[in-house]
């Protein structure tokens, strides 16, 4: 069997907009929000469940499960900064690493940089799957953006993670 490469992608979602002043959020709002979307998954995606196995200083090792598949992966968090998540190959069914980065490009301006870097899957029937993974990506991190906003705009407020 042809081993398959790795998949290497990141995109950028920009969080406040100028045109838009009244759906600006903060960065600690943002934070709590992303650090909510890592302990709780299966809030923003339909499908999976996930616990929380272990805590530690840095962050958590949680379950996520979808369907019959359950992947164990090591989330390390660094506060008001960046989320990192390893699936690790070699004692997973995959291997996928993720960052997600808090950036402030300018005054008033928040981004989230989303780094994905995962094993790759082979094409099916001339279809790209790298393409229709990397499509569904960002669709679910723009998803999850939007419900963080409306989260936040409706008032919700969690405790720091």
């Amino acid at each position: 069997m042809a081993r398959l490469e790795m998949i290497e992608f990141e995109h950028v979602i920009h969080i406040n907009s100028p045109d838009k002043p009244r759906e600006w959020i903060s960065r600690e709002s943002l934070w709590q929000g992303l650090v909510y979307r890592a302990r709780h998954p299966g809030h923003f995606s339909q499908g999976l469940e996930s616990e929380i196995e272990q805590e530690h200083d840095q962050g958590f090792i949680r379950v996520i499960k979808a369907g019959a598949m359950e992947l164990r992966d090591q989330v390390t968090l660094y506060p008001d900064m960046e989320i990192q998540t390893l699936i690790d190959g070699r004692t997973e069914a995959m291997h996928a690493e993720s960052k997600t980065l808090i950036e402030e490009p300018g005054a008033d301006q928040l981004q989230v940089r989303f780094y994905y870097r995962r094993s790759g899957l082979p094409s099916v029937s001339g279809v790209d799957a790298e393409a229709v993974l990397k499509s569904a990506y960002v669709q679910n991190d723009e998803a999850a953006i939007a419900a963080i906003r409306q989260m936040v705009l409706d008032g919700w407020s969690d405790t720091p993670g």
